[in-house]
């Protein structure tokens, strides 16, 4: 008598593998989790990091921007206030930069900071989801750096700030084109994306640098009739 169980274990082996390599091959991921923000005292700590401040060029950036003595300038989503500290520097004597974040504790952290360096000419504002909360035609400059990418209705929310703005005032955009931090999947946008959103929200483009690793850097004023 022929025991055959060896040969039928080989064919089932045979069998299977093929089975088992395309469900290893076709098994979803592990889904990256969301990007949430930490806590202020932690977010501070990425947003100061040594690299992120070497990469972003605070000076250079406030330098490119020409702001003059007496401007009035938002910046929105100040985090720590990393362009905030500098860009109120640079508009003294007789400037104001408004801080405007939806953090509480980050807000409050812009503040200290900017007493213990003796800097007295920048005013907290708690923003909203959907508007800086500032007055018509109160600015110079509105600068989003690394914060549009956050809002949720971007279109909407650039629709809200052109008011703000005086005639003539500026919107400046500072945001990653490549490189995005893990987690920020559901965050990104395209270049494209941004056409749209200015387009539709009323601005027009008139500057544009590139010396920022990872991050574009635009400038737009309100579009005119001939325009």
């Amino acid at each position: 008598m022929i025991d055959l169980s060896a040969g039928r274990m080989q064919l089932r082996f045979r069998v299977l593998m093929p089975a088992l390599v395309l469900l290893a091959t076709t098994a979803p991921l592990p889904a990256q989790k969301p990007w949430r923000q930490p806590p202020a005292s932690e977010y501070v700590k990425i947003l100061d990091d040594p690299h992120r401040i070497e990469r972003m060029n605070p000076p250079e950036v406030v330098r490119t921007l020409g702001l003059k003595p007496g401007a009035i300038v938002a910046d929105i989503g100040s985090g720590s206030g990393l362009f905030t500290r500098p860009m109120a520097q640079a508009v003294r004597p007789g400037g104001t930069v408004y801080a405007v974040d939806i953090d509480k504790e980050l807000l409050a952290h812009v503040a200290r900071t900017a007493s213990e360096q003796g800097i007295h000419n920048i005013k907290t504002v708690l923003g909203e989801n959907d508007s800086p909360t500032l007055a018509p035609a109160s600015l110079d400059l509105a600068l989003l750096c690394d914060t549009l990418h956050h809002i949720e209705h971007r279109a909407t929310y650039l629709a809200n700030l052109k008011p703000c703005l005086k005639p003539g005032g500026r919107l400046v955009i500072i945001d990653f084109s490549d490189g995005w931090p893990p987690g920020h999947e559901s965050l990104q946008f395209s270049l494209a994306d941004l056409d749209a959103w200015t387009s539709a929200a009323g601005y027009v483009k008139v500057a544009e640098y590139n010396f920022i690793e990872g991050n574009f850097f635009r400038i737009y004023k309100v579009k005119t009739g001939a325009e």
